[in-house]
């Protein structure tokens, strides 16, 4: 009875992780991504039934719960500073609604953290992105009209999602959880490898520049890390302070080059549009530096969003930067909340890796890299609903769990 029991738990905590990733229901009930008002009530009420979940079973073991809530202060505080904005939002019913949807996405990876191990929490991951992984191939097979589609003279996959982008993006997250397990166990390392070998075709197929530039970037900086952390320190910091450089340079080489590199792929420098959208976005940030303007509510439909669509003349959701949406949304105090708490576990996770010479330790410093790349170009952060937030969240608390406090 027990073990059914824990198999039951472990197949709704793989449904929920498949609902905030996203889900074939969302082609097939929306006429291939044609939202429509009934659209948004299915969805809410799927992440309704999330958060649901997530209170039930932290209920169930609060004592744990309790201490790993106590783990980390910075991500309590961010919520808390979320919370706040409602008194000085540009829409505070906005705000308050998708505060109560933040933290009840917060509650999940809270859940995982008290749960799972962290390798159980991505083992869980993998199996559910494997699964999405199937549906997107079977979609193009079987119904391409919602799966694949044209972009800019070229076809592109988008799967089960709504977008080219968010298929790319999912995928290497994908890649670096199944990367990560195949380096990291002796079993079964051959499903493992086709799992990431999967993720890289279809961050292909979406032709998504973004995501393939994060995808070899986040292969590579696995290699990286585990290779040079572990040197003496007399070693370690001449080669990263050489790598620095080297990356500075690249970097700025590529931007006095970008021209040639990205007209070679059928892109221009303004990054589909990001180039215009950016500067109209700092102008906003300008007149309310310090608070912003309330989570969530900037570009609601007829706020002061109005002004940056005028000036880049296309419907853009967000900043398509996770720092600049943050900055908009809680202004520089939320901003300094989640970067002193991002640099000290990102310090953190170093040395972890150094004291404790496993793969293990390598996870937390991944998916922050992970975090930073994604968040360039695409937003991530202290999004609800978001899979990666909640990624997030589990990350930093496993992270500081000594392993008793985990079986």
């Amino acid at each position: 009875m027990r073990k059914f029991l824990i198999f039951v738990e472990q197949l709704v905590t793989l449904t929920c992780l498949m609902i905030y990733s996203g889900t074939p229901l969302d082609p097939l009930m929306t006429d291939g991504f044609t939202l429509k008002e009934g659209d948004r009530l299915i969805a809410r009420l799927l992440f309704t039934f999330t958060y649901i979940v997530s209170l039930s079973l932290i209920t169930l073991r609060w004592k744990k719960v309790t201490y790993v809530f106590s783990r980390d202060k910075f991500i309590w505080v961010l919520l808390g500073v979320c919370a706040l904005s409602s008194f000085w939002s540009l829409d505070s019913d906005t705000t308050i609604r998708r505060v109560v949807g933040l933290a009840g996405t917060m509650l999940f990876g809270l859940y995982l953290a008290s749960r799972y191990t962290l390798k159980e929490q991505l083992k869980l991951c993998a199996y559910m992105l494997g699964i999405s992984a199937v549906m997107c191939f079977l979609f193009a097979l079987l119904i391409p009209k919602y799966s694949i589609v044209g972009d800019v003279g070229t076809v592109a996959w988008r799967g089960i999602y709504p977008h080219k982008n968010l298929l790319g993006k999912r995928f290497v997250l994908s890649a670096a959880i199944f990367f990560f397990l195949a380096m990291t166990n002796r079993e079964n390392r051959w499903v493992l490898w086709l799992g990431y070998i999967a993720s890289g075709v279809l961050v292909l197929l979406s032709k998504s520049t973004t995501s393939l530039g994060n995808f070899i970037i986040i292969t590579v900086a696995f290699l990286i890390y585990y290779r040079i952390l572990h040197l003496k320190y007399k070693v370690m910091v001449p080669i990263v302070t050489l790598l620095a450089t080297f990356g500075i340079a690249f970097y700025t080489w590529f931007l006095s080059q970008a021209d040639t590199i990205l007209g070679s792929v059928g892109k221009d420098t303004t990054l589909t549009g990001r180039s215009d959208l950016w500067p109209a976005v700092l102008d906003m940030i300008a007149k309310k530096p310090w608070l912003g303007y309330g989570y969530g509510a900037f570009w609601e439909k007829n706020g002061e969003s109005s002004l940056v669509l005028q000036t880049v003349q296309w419907n853009t959701p967000n900043a398509h930067n996770g720092f600049l949406d943050l900055w908009l949304a809680l202004g520089l105090v939320g901003v300094l909340v989640f970067i002193i708490g991002f640099v000290i576990n990102l310090l953190r996770s170093i040395y972890l890796i150094r004291w404790n010479q496993t793969f293990a330790n390598l996870w937390l410093l991944l998916y922050l890299t992970y975090i930073i790349l994604s968040n360039l170009t695409e937003t991530t952060l202290l999004e609800q609903n978001s899979l990666e937030w909640i990624l997030y969240v589990s990350a930093i608390l496993s992270s500081k769990l000594p392993t008793r406090a985990n079986v």
